[in-house]
């Protein structure tokens, strides 16, 4: 009996220092992904994954709390459609161990939702964001994980045409992170840049312009002039200035817009295509076919990747390919891109 005892301590001593080596590789991971060396993170993530599943069941939450880490280096590349996978098993893994109402689970739920809209399943972002709602206005009404699921869920009221109902659930969403956080954090420029969208969409530049332009700032600030989230604000901003008729400064948003993400992150497809479309916008303004010709193809290029643009978009992008075809009298390939559109229209509806 003394040696049984003697061998569970030495275990039990063992366990302890294996864990604390798995949280240190998972504390160098967090640091080489803040320095955007994502090779060495995700060594990093998954030797602390391995050593935690060596440990048995009981450090389920470790490894999921791992896992949404690792995915935000996927998704911090452009691989969305793996990142996705890794945060639906963190959450598994955080909700079966840790509950569905505990902030961790809320919090890669949150990433989750958000990474569904970059792939353009609203319908299951929604699904998750109404899930989440109830459980943070009860629990947790100051806290950030609440302002993430209010901007979610006033982002999928926009994009499917009701920003006027999205603006309120905006509005709240920046409330409470101005509470939670305060104004110079990365889901404040989020929540800036939301109530501008909404602003935009309802035809209120002169609200909206000022909204944009704060959000980069903080971006630019917090994660430097080159990175995506910098490159997705400043297409807003050209849209903006198009409509206003500003098309010498547009074109310089624009195109710095494009060069932003093509060098900083050159497999994120929602930024690339949001920018190559809003570019190509501006060209056809500016009548400069060949040109918009190009972007266009360049984004309808990209539907043969998987999960890499929405059917909706790519109706949006063949409609507007058609027109410019129709403008360098392409005419039979204008009516076969039409009729593309016509059936992918059909196909979300």
């Amino acid at each position: 009996m003394k040696f049984l005892l003697v061998v569970l301590v030495a275990l039990s001593s063992a366990s302890a220092t294996q864990s604390k080596v798995a949280s240190d590789l998972n504390e160098q991971g967090l640091a080489a992904s803040e320095k955007l060396q994502f090779a060495e993170a995700k060594k990093l993530y998954g030797e602390s994954i391995a050593m935690y599943q060596e440990l048995g069941p009981s450090y389920k939450a470790h490894i999921g709390v791992v896992k949404m880490n690792l995915a935000q280096v996927y998704g911090a590349e452009g691989n969305r459609g793996d990142c996705a996978k890794l945060l639906e098993e963190s959450v598994a893994l955080l909700r079966g161990s840790l509950g569905i109402e505990n902030v961790n689970s809320l919090t890669a739920a949150n990433i989750l939702g958000g990474m569904y809209m970059m792939l353009g399943e609203n319908a299951r972002a929604s699904e998750l964001f109404n899930e989440l709602l109830p459980i943070e206005r009860k629990l947790y009404p100051n806290d950030v994980q609440l302002a993430r699921t209010l901007a979610g869920l006033a982002s999928l009221q926009m994009r499917g045409g009701h920003a006027d109902g999205g603006m309120p659930i905006a509005e709240e969403a920046l409330a409470v992170t101005l509470r939670a956080e305060g104004d110079d954090t990365l889901d404040a420029a989020l929540s800036y840049a939301n109530l501008a969208e909404g602003h935009r969409l309802l035809g209120r530049p002169a609200r909206a312009l000022p909204l944009f332009r704060k959000s980069r700032a903080i971006y630019e600030r917090l994660l430097g002039p080159e990175h995506a989230r910098v490159s997705s604000v400043m297409t807003q901003e050209g849209l903006m200035e198009m409509a206003e008729g500003k098309l010498g400064t547009a074109e310089q948003t624009l195109t710095r817009a494009l060069e932003i993400v093509e060098k900083s992150c050159p497999r994120c497809t929602y930024e690339r295509v949001a920018a190559e479309n809003n570019l190509a916008v501006l060209r056809i303004r500016q009548g400069k076919y060949d040109e918009a010709d190009r972007l266009l193809s360049d984004v309808l290029s990209l539907q043969d990747k998987p999960s890499a643009l929405p059917a909706q978009e790519i109706a949006v992008t063949l409609q507007s390919l058609a027109v410019v075809r129709q403008k360098e009298r392409r005419y039979e390939d204008a009516e076969r891109l039409k009729r593309r559109a016509d059936v992918l229209v059909g196909s979300y509806r």
